[in-house]
Order: C-alpha cells, then structure tokens, then sequence
C-alpha cells in the first residue's frame, strides 16, 4: 500500500509540488511567528534574565523593565533588612539621549550596574572590549550595530560622545544586544550612570535581591510591599510582566498568531485538494482494491501514507526556509527562537494540519464500493 499511495501521489507532478510548497510554506511561517513570539520574549526580558536576582524591588506601580521612577537613596538598607536577603544588587534603568556629531538626538537606554557585586559580566557579549575598561569615569559601551545610527567610525572605542549632555568616552563595544523597542541600550557602571542621568549617588531603579533560601521568598515579598513607595516581585513574574506588556499588549502577539494561523489554513487548503484529487483519480483502483480483500484500515492508509510523506518532506524544507530567515532577520537586529519548544509547535502543527487535509480523502475512501471497479 506504501508503493502504490506514493506512486499516485508523485503521478501528477503538478499537484505533488504544489502540495509540498503549501506544507513547506506553512511550517516555515508557524516556526517563524512562533520563533518571532518566543524571540520578542526574550529580547523584552534579557537583562532580567542576566541580571538574576529571586526578588526584584522597585517603586511602587512598575509594571515593566523598561518604565519606572529611580528609588531613594538610602534605600537598600530597607530592602536588605530581611534577614533572608543574602545579597542586594542596584540596577539603574534610564531613559536619554545621546547627541550625534551632525547636532541630532537619539534616544538610547542606560544600564548601570554595581561593579564586582555578583552580577556577573556586565555587559555581556562584547566585541570589543572587557567590562573593566568601564572602571574608569564616564566610560560607556554601545552596540556595534548602533554605529551609524549615532554616526560613529567602525572602530569607535575611546572617542568622546555626548550623552544626557554629559561628556563620556567609548570604551568597549557590545553585540546584538538589542532591546524590544530597538532603543540602543548604553552600559556603564553606577556611578556613571548616575552621572548621565543626573541622578543622586545610591539611587537606583531597581534591587535584585538574592535569598538564601527562595522558600522565604512571599515573606520578603510581604515585608517590602509594606513600604508605602515600594513593591516587589519574584524574577519569573517580572520577566512575564515584563514581556507580556510589550509582546501581548502592544498586539504584537496577536499579529504573529494570526499570521501563523494563516499559514496553516493555506497549507491546510492545499494539501487537502491535492490528497482528495489523488483519491478521486485513483477511485477505480482503490475499489479493485477493495473487492479483492482489501480492509478499510488499508485504503485508510493509502491516505495517510501519502499524508504523512507531505508532513515529512514538506517540514523538512520549510524548517531549512525557517533557518535561513532566522539568519536574515539577525541581521537585523531580530531574534527568531528555534528552540525545542518551538520546533515542537512547529512538527504537532504540521502535523494537525495534514490530518486534517487527509480527513475529507479518508472519509471518500471508506466510502468507496467494490462496484466501482466496474462502472
């Protein structure tokens, strides 16, 4: 049955390639939009992940990284005085501008982080550059891929540039290191930060708390909420805040699962008429079939073997398609996620929908009579 479902589905050429570019097209645009919405995620959400912390603190009414009033000094006596806080990690989170040679303005974001207090190298994925080059004062790190935008040469590292009309100097530079809004992000140690932003020494926008045990994490969550100017939340939920202000809100989401669901209902479209034709062409031979002994279970598999051929292949090189627009659009500056879970969206997707196509055809040949074969 295996030789003769896939000889009459390679028979008409035509359809056959048809029905393969329709699975192909269908499997890169779920992976893509799947790998897209996993993508914005972690862009949203990167320097949460690398910073780390059990518990973050921040002003009260923050609902995401990205927007939230600096905290007083003096602060992080309060949010260390649990006595399950082993360990508090200021982050400072600000909004400026950073002044071209033309006599522009570009916005940028600007991370500082506490030196040498656990949080691992910051920034990380450098080009050029260690993260001690940004010990000295007013030293910054930009991405290589902001470059022309702040019409800078390609070797930038030590020349002066003006941000929040404060005089810095370059000293290392990042790579891909993009936020979701595609705003640059610009590096520098606290005090630097503090300096461009016109912020008081100790302020911060956040604190990263690191627990010696997480069990106790509510109870150090309850003891700060009880401040009047602060709230706090564990890393997972303001990772999901996080993403789900930008990527869910914003529709973005929305946008990228009704692409996705397109795809499918194309493919879905295409795939079915070519597996009905093929049976309704070979309705005389699946009814000789048929008289002589054939069960239903095997002419139902005349279908599915043809189905399941089309999943396969078909996947296979949309799959190929999806990796090759995943190197496009890093080129960009965009991050498509092909991960396990994505892949496995992507093969029960795949999956669903040439069952799908298959149901009209099976149901055709389940209902066939040994008569025909003599009509």
């Amino acid at each position: 049955m295996i030789s003769i479902a896939l000889r009459s589905l390679f028979h008409e050429r035509g359809k056959f390639i048809a029905a393969l570019a329709g699975v192909a097209f269908a499997t890169s645009l779920v992976l893509a939009q799947t790998g897209l919405f996993v993508g914005f995620r972690q862009m949203a959400t990167a320097v949460i992940s690398r910073v780390g912390g059990d518990v973050w603190v921040m002003s009260k009414g923050t609902k995401l990284l990205d927007f939230s009033d600096p905290l007083s000094a003096g602060i992080r006596s309060t949010v260390a005085a649990h006595n399950c806080v082993e360990n508090a990690r200021g982050l400072i989170f600000g909004w400026t501008s950073i002044r071209t040679p033309s006599g522009g303005s570009e916005n940028c974001q600007v991370i500082g982080f506490e030196p040498n207090n656990r949080l691992g190298e910051m920034p990380w994925s450098l080009a050029s550059g260690l993260p001690s080059d940004l010990h000295a004062p007013m030293r910054v790190a930009i991405d290589a891929g902001e470059l022309r935008r702040f019409e800078l040469p390609d070797s930038p590292v030590g020349r002066g540039i003006q941000i929040g009309g404060r005089d810095a100097y370059i000293a290392a530079l990042t790579q891909g290191m993009r936020s979701f809004t595609v705003v640059p992000y610009v590096f520098a140690e606290a005090a630097t930060a503090q300096r461009i932003l016109g912020w008081g020494n100790d302020q911060m926008s956040y604190w990263a708390l690191d627990l010696k045990n997480r069990a106790c994490a509510t109870d150090v969550i309850s003891s700060i909420d009880r401040h009047p100017d602060l709230q706090a939340v564990t890393n997972d939920q303001f990772r999901k805040m996080t993403a789900d202000y930008w990527v869910v809100g914003s529709g973005a989401g929305a946008t990228l699962a009704f692409s996705a669901l397109l795809g499918l209902v194309v493919g879905t479209f295409i795939v079915g008429q070519t597996l009905y034709s093929t049976t309704e062409n070979h309705i005389r031979e699946l009814a000789t079939l048929k008289a002589i002994g054939a069960s239903n279970m095997e002419l139902v598999r005349f279908v599915a073997w043809q189905a399941g051929f089309l999943a396969v292949i078909g996947g296979a090189i949309g799959l190929l398609l999806a990796m090759t627009m995943r190197s496009g659009l890093a080129m960009i500056g965009l991050t498509m996620s092909l991960s396990a879970s994505v892949l496995t969206v992507g093969t029960a997707s795949v999956a669903f929908m040439c069952a799908v196509a298959g149901y009209v055809s099976m149901r055709k040949v389940l209902n066939v009579e040994a008569s025909k074969v003599f009509v």
